[in-house]
């Protein structure tokens, strides 16, 4: 299972294009597999029905041999029979040294004259007595044929037919059998009958009028080990014959050349017979048909493969190019890849597909700048009321002041006081801008630390060791002020001991870090965690230190803001200020930072 899902997912990996040209690489593969399974299936068919063919034609060439071969064996029982034979030999048996014994003779060979001319293929009609020999037609081979072992074997069938081939019948193939007397029913042994038929005419004539043409076809009869047909010897017949395994029909070499081979048998003489056949000159043009038809499969399979590569190729460019355009989309990059083609006329799924995919850009643009405009709104929002946030809170801290010192100081304090409001209330109100100079808001805090310094009056030392050059750089508008605020409310509300109040700037590579250090107090470990995820309540200048830094991502982006910790007695609060920053530059001025 494993394994399997393995597969799948490497398969599921590969490029489209590899994919389609795999599944139809595997379905030709498959077409082509069955396709050969078939033309082999309808080869051994036919095959088959070659076999059938030839071997109904083969019943009939046999059935013409035996047909032959019972006429002689019929013929052969007349001749037995015929009363003048029965006779004569009687006679030349009973008076062998009787000077009539020449006309018995003579007499007998007549009567065999009616049988010689009753069938074309008998060549001669031999009567064979102990010293004598009546025959007529071929000269009878007598001293080439084994005699005695064709006689004793006559003798011993008693009287039935038998066929003798072979060496003791000196390649003749000859009718034998006993002849008895019949008279009396004495049953003596009178002659041996010997018809020597033409069995090679047999065979050839019975093939012509199967439609064979002996010239085309080996025909080979056989009796156990000895070739009966044809006359010339096939000397390697019998090597062939009992090295194979040999079924009613199936192909092989013989001689050096590819054969189609059937095999039977003629049973009523116990002969076999072996049909063999040219296979190429048959199945020359199957062959060859099968050659072309699997040439032609391959190379129609491969022009397939290309053509639908090409075909794959051709339709997945245009999905490639609409990747391509998703991929710029997604780097941000808005304008369109090299080479584009026009799509807008076209009705199928990738016509659709690149329309959808330009419809679906157009609205996330679309969205994404109302989404912008409205981050601007949003922010400068923010800002506004987060700036509110801050002047109330000071203004009823102010007024309580006032409210006090007007009970305890006489009226210099009181118009100190007042003043240094004023301009707290002018500045806050009239700059509207996001952005204003150092110097601005040290000012502004200038003028926060007068009202505080008559009310803590020596409790309260305050130190600004920022120099001049730095003054014409921009920070966010009342980001001091609060700090000062926080270390004056945790550092001096709640003691009597003198608290220091630190400001100063600090230079790195890539920002200003404005410091705000105080004594008598200490930041609570990860201070600014707790205040945005609320697990620390903010009250008081707890909600102006949220604010601020809040306001400082807005202006700057995430990694900037506000930073706490505590260091030799003293709590400090750092601002982190990018040097890069530019937006909101003063029209009179041409640089942000010194």
């Amino acid at each position: 299972m494993v394994k399997k899902r393995h597969l799948f997912g490497t398969f599921q990996n590969i490029p489209i294009r590899k994919k389609i040209t795999l599944i139809v690489f595997m379905a030709l593969l498959s077409i082509c597999i069955a396709f050969f399974l078939n033309l082999h299936f309808l080869t051994r068919q036919y095959d088959k029905d070659m076999y059938e063919t030839n071997a109904q034609l083969l019943n009939n060439v046999i059935s013409n041999i035996e047909s032959e071969m019972a006429f002689v064996e019929n013929l052969s029982n007349y001749i037995i029979a015929d009363s003048s034979i029965q006779q004569n030999l009687t006679y030349l048996l009973d008076n062998k040294n009787n000077t009539k014994a020449a006309i018995a003779k003579r007499e007998a060979y007549e009567s065999l004259y009616t049988y010689m001319f009753s069938n074309d293929y008998i060549k001669s009609i031999t009567l064979v007595m102990d010293d004598t020999i009546i025959s007529m037609g071929d000269t009878f081979p007598a001293s080439e044929i084994d005699l005695n072992t064709l006689n004793q074997q006559a003798i011993n069938d008693v009287g039935r037919p038998f066929w003798a081939t072979g060496k003791i019948s000196n390649y003749s193939i000859l009718c034998t059998r006993e002849i008895r007397q019949l008279k009396y029913l004495k049953l003596r042994t009178l002659a041996v009958l010997y018809i020597d038929v033409d069995m090679e005419q047999i065979i050839t004539n019975a093939l012509l009028d199967a439609g064979y043409s002996p010239n085309l076809v080996d025909f080979i009869v056989m009796q156990e080990s000895e070739q009966i047909y044809p006359k010339e010897i096939t000397h390697d017949i019998k090597t062939f014959v009992s090295s194979r395994d040999l079924k009613a029909y199936h192909i092989d070499t013989y001689e050096g050349k590819k054969k189609f081979i059937i095999t039977g048998s003629m049973h009523s003489v116990d002969w076999d017979y072996y049909y063999f056949r040219d296979y190429n000159r048959i199945f020359d043009h199957i062959t060859k048909a099968k050659y072309y038809t699997v040439f032609y499969t391959i190379l129609f399979s491969i022009i397939a493969l290309i053509f639908t590569n090409i075909s794959v190729q051709s339709i997945l460019k245009h999905l490639d190019y609409l990747v391509e355009k998703i991929k710029r989309f997604g780097n941000g990059i808005t304008s369109i890849p090299k080479n584009p083609y026009h799509y807008e006329g076209r009705m199928d799924e990738i016509g659709t597909l690149h329309r959808s995919f330009d419809q679906m850009t157009h609205s996330v643009k679309v969205l994404r700048d109302e989404n912008y405009d409205k981050q601007i709104l949003l922010k400068d929002t923010s800002i506004k009321m987060l700036q509110q946030q801050i002047n109330p809170h000071f203004l009823y801290n102010t007024l309580d002041t006032i409210n006090w010192m007007a009970q305890m100081y006489g009226a210099e304090d009181i118009s100190t006081m007042a003043l240094s409001l004023g301009n707290l209330f002018r500045a806050s109100i009239a700059e509207q801008k996001d952005l204003i100079y150092l110097e601005q808001e040290l000012a502004f805090l200038n003028n926060y630390i007068q009202i505080q310094k008559i009310r803590f009056k020596e409790r309260l030392q305050f130190e600004i060791t920022i120099p001049e050059q730095y003054h014409k750089m921009l920070i966010p508008k009342l980001c001091i002020q609060p700090l000062v605020e926080n270390a004056l409310k945790h550092a001096m509300e709640y003691s009597d001991e003198t608290c220091i109040i630190q400001i100063k700037l600090e230079e790195e590579k890539d920002a200003y870090l404005l410091k705000v250090a105080n004594t008598g107090s200490s930041f609570e470990e990860n201070l600014l965690q707790k205040l945005e995820e609320h697990t620390l309540k903010a009250e008081g200048s707890g909600v102006g230190l949220a604010n601020i830094n809040a306001r400082m991502r807005l202006i700057y982006g995430e990694e900037y803001g506000l930073s706490f910790y505590n260091k030799d007695g003293m709590a400090v609060v750092v601002l982190s200020i990018p040097k890069t920053y530019k937006k909101d530059m003063p029209e009179d001025e041409t640089t942000l930072f010194i």
